[in-house]
This record gives structure tokens, sequence and C-alpha cells, in this order.
């Protein structure tokens, strides 16, 4: 069946199709007698306005409003890092009159596409943000072959051009250097699930930075957590009572360094006499605990703040150019972290 037109109600109500047009956008100059008729002819045809061609003749037409879409199972709106990051996000929105439009689309057993689908097929809003961004993500490809604009927290591996925000591929090498002047040799790493683009990131900056440290990787223990501080704890305490246990741990967030430090008090270790710890992210209980956490410092306001400002000009032009933004970080030396016990 073919798509009824502007013309096809035109034709039936005996009107003008720009009287048509102005009557279904409610134009004042139009009189209420006409917009009447419009309206119960489109109704009858089952006509819908082409909303694409009028965003592109007529930028007024666009919803004022950027999607993300926050997966429930692997993003609490209680994490620190997230919290401050949307907070930056709709701050940097609203400079551009535009606002978020928050969804937690349910994602045990459940396609990761639909809820975009959804949003591009209704015009729901002008573009996206996208967080817990997968390594391989289908959510990627789906906005890409759409001509959706977006932009992604973590770089997807991922056919055809995008915008991404992501960690300076450098993070962790004053880290290292900081743990081997400090004499540590024996390292565990405490990751998140490297599915996920920022961890798979944050994962190879690690990589390169024990390479230049001459530390070879493979000697480097590796455990696969989740992403809160209950994960990094409970991986900590199997880690941390192994005959052979570690001088330092580094993990790749706040929350599971948070956990390790939890975990060494149930042990009794002390820290960073015992054993040192280094998070990731520089969240504000990072100060707060005791001892203080040594972390690498990546401004959430900064990266709130990216990917607003990619997106954008995504939005206004409909650039299909592959961006790159990197996010500088930082080595704050706090309380955690001292010379290894040899």
């Amino acid at each position: 069946m073919s798509r009824v037109t502007l013309r096809d109600v035109a034709r039936k109500a005996g009107l003008s199709v720009t009287q048509v047009s102005r009557a279904l956008n409610d134009h004042d100059d139009v009189a209420e007698a006409t917009k009447v008729l419009a309206r119960r002819v489109a109704d009858e045809l089952g006509y819908a306005p082409n909303r694409d061609a009028q965003r592109l003749r007529d930028p007024g037409m666009r919803s004022g409003s950027i999607g993300v879409f926050l997966p429930s199972d692997t993003l609490r709106f209680s994490d620190p890092f997230f919290g401050d990051l949307l907070s930056a996000t709709a701050v940097a929105a609203s400079r551009h009159g535009l606002q978020l439009q928050l969804a937690t689309p349910g994602t045990e057993g459940a396609d990761l596409v639909e809820p975009y689908r959804d949003a591009v097929r209704q015009r729901r809003v002008d573009g996206f943000v996208l967080v817990r961004t997968l390594i391989e993500d289908p959510r990627v490809t789906f906005l890409h072959g759409a001509g959706a604009p977006f932009v992604t927290f973590g770089r997807p591996e991922a056919d055809g051009a995008y915008t991404a925000v992501d960690t300076d591929g450098d993070a962790y090498v004053p880290a290292i250097s900081h743990l081997i002047d400090h004499g540590h040799r024996k390292i565990v790493c405490l990751a998140e699930p490297p599915q996920f683009a920022v961890s798979a990131r944050r994962l190879e900056s690690l990589q390169r930075a024990l390479g230049a440290a001459d530390l070879d990787p493979s000697q480097v223990d590796l455990h696969v957590t989740g992403f809160h501080e209950d994960d990094g704890m409970h991986t900590a305490l199997e880690v941390l009572s192994a005959p052979d246990r570690p001088s330092a741990v580094v993990a790749l967030n706040d929350l599971l360094a948070l956990g390790v430090l939890r975990a060494a008090e149930k042990l009794q270790l002390d820290v960073p006499g015992d054993l040192s710890v280094i998070g990731f992210d520089d969240i504000a209980a990072a100060r707060l605990v005791n001892p203080p956490l040594t972390t690498i410092s990546q401004s959430a306001t900064d990266v709130g703040t990216a990917l607003i400002e990619t997106l954008v000009p995504r939005i206004e032009s409909r650039s299909r150019d592959h961006v790159e933004h990197l996010i500088p970080s930082t080595l704050v030396v706090r309380g955690s972290t001292g010379p290894a016990r040899i």
C-alpha cells in the first residue's frame, strides 16, 4: 500500500497543498474551519507527516531532545562518575537549548537496538549519547545505518564514521611508573568486563604502560570482575587471601578500588604498608576514604561536556565525519600507595 501524501489530502479536501500544510501545522493565518477540514481528511486517509523531510527543511521542527538510554543491569544512577557525567551532559545540552531524554529500557534478554529503533522511527530525539558502549555494538551499527546523529563514550570497533569520546591512551603510564619507582613488581589488575569499550580501552592503556616500563603484561595477573564496589571487594578478598599475594592492585575504576580497600581492611592488611591501591576516575569518595585513594583523575565534567560538544555539530550539519575526542588524565597521588615491602 502506497504512503498517503500531503497532495492526496489536499485533493480530497478540495484545498491546495500549501493550505493543507499550513492548516496541519496550525498556522495563525489559516481559518479554523480549514484546519478542522484538513485534520479530518488527514485522519480519514491515515496521513502521517514525513518528519524527516520537515526537519531537513526546517530546523525548528527538531524535538530539542537528546536521547540517553541507560542499561539498568550495568549502570546505576547512584554511580558517582556517571552521576557527574550525566549532570555535565545536561548542563552542556542546555547551553544549546537541548534537554536530555533519559530512559532505562530493560536489557536482560532484550534487543539492545529496539529502544533506538523506536526513537528514530517516532523522531522523539534529535541525536543520541551512548554509554556502556560495547566493543561490538549493534546500536552503533543501527544508528550509523539510519543516519541518526550519535556519540559514544568509549570507542567501539565498528565500520563507518562515528564520533567517540574516550580515555587518553597513555593514562596509565604515570601510574605504573609510580608503582615501579616504589619497588612494586607483583601487580594485580581488577578489570571491568572487557566487552565494554571504555573498559577495553583502559585495559589497552594499562598494557601499553606495562610494556613501556619493561614489564611483561602477561606476568600481571588480570582478574575480570564487575563495575561496582562489592565486585571489587569480593574479587580482592580472593586475590589477597592467596599465599603469594600482590604488593599492588590497579583497579580500572574507583569503585573497584574502594572495594579493594574494604577487602584489605577485612583481612587486616595495612594500606599502603602491605598493599598499594590505585583507582581510576577520581570520584569524590576517593578523597574521603582512609587512606585517601591514589587514582587517575579523568574529569566526568569534561567527558559529559565533550559528548555534547561533539554531538551538536552532527545534529546541526548531519555530518558523518569520524571524530575522536580523547580526555586527558592525570595521576593524583594520595595515601593508598607507598613503597613495596621487599
